[in-house]
């Protein structure tokens, strides 16, 4: 048995993959990533559905010594600092404010401040942010439990 399908395919194969846009976004990342004097390898760049980027930061947050830190980037809202919360989920705790696309050197002043907790003209901070896990109450013989079961976050 043959089935014959008359199918008229119109497809058009020069599509335009122009990538003008990702390499300019992958370019400004990479240059706050060096001048953080960082290798990037622990960072990546999304386009879709709009420019992205995180990039992980060496050191902590005055405010936050025991979460990791990283710095995040979209197109619309520009960079933020964000800290992993007991969950392994990302809070942001502090904001660029002004233009998203600042020059790279202006990040990493900003950055820099952040991480030997000077405020900075341009810092904001959040409504909220994480918090250390509340202590449980003592057992004995278990005095140094904490309680994980909630990020924990103050309002």
């Amino acid at each position: 048995m043959t089935i014959d399908f008359d199918v008229d395919l119109d497809i058009d194969l020069d599509i335009d993959f122009d990538d003008t846009e990702v390499r300019r976004v992958r370019r400004y990342v990479r240059e706050v990533v060096a001048g953080l004097g960082l290798r990037g390898d622990s960072s990546f760049v999304e386009t879709q559905p709009r420019a992205g980027a995180y990039v992980a930061l060496d050191g902590r947050l005055p405010d936050f010594p025991d979460h990791d830190v990283a710095l995040l980037w979209n197109e619309w809202n520009g960079w933020s600092a964000a800290v992993e919360d007991r969950m392994g989920e990302l809070v942001e705790v502090e904001r660029m404010n002004g233009d998203p696309h600042p020059s790279p050197a202006a990040v990493v002043s900003w950055v820099k401040g952040l991480l030997h907790g000077v405020s900075p003209a341009v810092r904001s901070r959040p409504r909220w942010s994480p918090r250390p896990a509340p202590r449980v109450p003592e057992c004995p013989g278990r005095s140094d439990q904490v309680y994980r079961g909630s990020a924990a976050l103050r309002g």
